[in-house]
């Protein structure tokens, strides 16, 4: 268990005690004693009662955790922002490609003389909102708020592009042209895009481990702990 400062003692025991109280759950632990420091406590009255001393117990290290957490703990950090950002141009310019396909055909449309020969492809995109943040922050300072601030629209504005390229005197010109349009991803992309993000966050970064994991875990052994104290007092059979 790790010590060092408030936060990480609450996560220690918050996380210690969740393991336990699902470990007994699992192994189908019958709680009529318990090991205090080489001394064993044996249970003699309300036996009935002991999980839900367990889920209270566990509930309070859950809201000590959480009240340890550090300032917008919750919310994305660069890292994070990195995956949702790359997350929600892949899926946007995936949604768009027809349309970016029909503007590139377009602006081929529109060239005089006509190109004998053209070619679309290089679909791209950007996500806008960090710099235009960034931009805000150069000419107003302090006053510009940080990304978890912004709403949804501000936060998951992008540009996407597409680049083509065509002849012209019989021979391919020398750099691919881009056209793209600003785009503003639905809200069902947007939360696909976050669900994707939490997803693989959870596996390569600390912030899902570091702060969502030991509430998760904390809230599912509570509700464990709650469920076998009905279990016992009421006669409710596992399905």
């Amino acid at each position: 268990m790790d010590d060092e400062g408030d936060y990480k003692k609450a996560r220690g025991f918050l996380f210690t005690y969740s393991c336990l109280v699902v470990g007994l759950w699992y192994f189908k632990a019958e709680l009529t004693q318990f090991n205090l420091m080489g001394v064993t406590l044996a249970f003699a009255h309300r036996k009935e009662s002991i999980w839900l001393v367990v889920a209270l117990v566990n509930a309070y290290f859950w809201f000590r955790f959480y009240q340890r957490l550090p300032r917008y703990a919750l919310c994305f950090d660069d890292a994070m922002n990195d995956l949702y950002d790359k997350a929600l141009v892949w899926l946007s310019v995936k949604w768009k490609r027809r349309a970016l396909k029909s503007l590139a055909h377009e602006t081929l449309a529109g060239i005089t003389p006509p190109p004998e020969e053209s070619t679309v492809g290089w679909y791209s995109g950007e996500a806008m909102c960090r710099q235009i943040l960034a931009e805000n922050r150069m000419h107003n300072g302090d006053d510009v708020p940080e990304m978890h601030q912004v709403g949804r629209e501000y936060r998951t504005k992008m540009y996407i592009s597409v680049g083509y390229s065509y002849t012209e005197n019989g021979k391919w010109v020398q750099f691919p042209m881009i056209v793209g349009m600003p785009y503003q991803p639905s809200r069902a992309i947007t939360w696909a895009a976050k669900a994707y993000a939490v997803a693989k966050g959870a596996l390569i970064t600390p912030w899902f481990t570091d702060y969502v994991a030991p509430l998760l875990l904390g809230f599912i052994s509570t509700c464990i702990a709650l469920w076998r104290w009905w279990e016992v007092n009421f006669g409710v059979t596992v399905i």
